[in-house]
């Protein structure tokens, strides 16, 4: 090769050097502007809300939802229940209910209706849903 070529072939890698640095350059400069790991945006602290079901043995029925408090949620279950046989069956955050079978209720807790009523009735054995709730 002589130096005349080396030259030519130097020029041409120099001029793809230089082309590819120009392209890629703004793309690195763009990237340095938009941090890659961005604080979260300010949200308030998340609420926790409960709800509870209270049943009676005549099949009186009291049901809360969205309170601050697992006890505000059962007294409010209670008092709307009404009767002095009422019992709490099912304390919940997302969805709670109640399945019977004879003279038994349980209750039965999950993130949705049908996981609530599925874990309500596995807990009992069988029966059938009588009631429901969700937050």
């Amino acid at each position: 090769m002589t130096t005349r070529q080396r030259r030519r072939v130097a020029t041409v890698l120099g001029s793809i050097i230089a082309a590819a640095a120009m392209v890629f350059a703004p793309m690195q400069v763009a990237n340095a502007q938009t941090p890659r790991t961005a604080d979260p945006p300010n949200l308030p602290p998340l609420i926790t809300y409960y709800g509870a079901i209270a049943m009676g043995e005549d099949g009186s029925k009291g049901t809360s939802r969205r309170h601050l408090s697992k006890l505000g949620a059962q007294q409010a279950a209670m008092e709307r229940c009404g009767h002095d046989t009422c019992k709490i069956v099912s304390t919940f955050t997302r969805c709670g209910a109640v399945a019977h079978q004879g003279t038994t209720y349980h209750g039965g807790i999950g993130l949705n209706r049908g996981m609530a009523e599925q874990h309500a009735m596995s807990q009992l054995g069988g029966g059938q849903i009588v009631h429901w709730a969700c937050n």
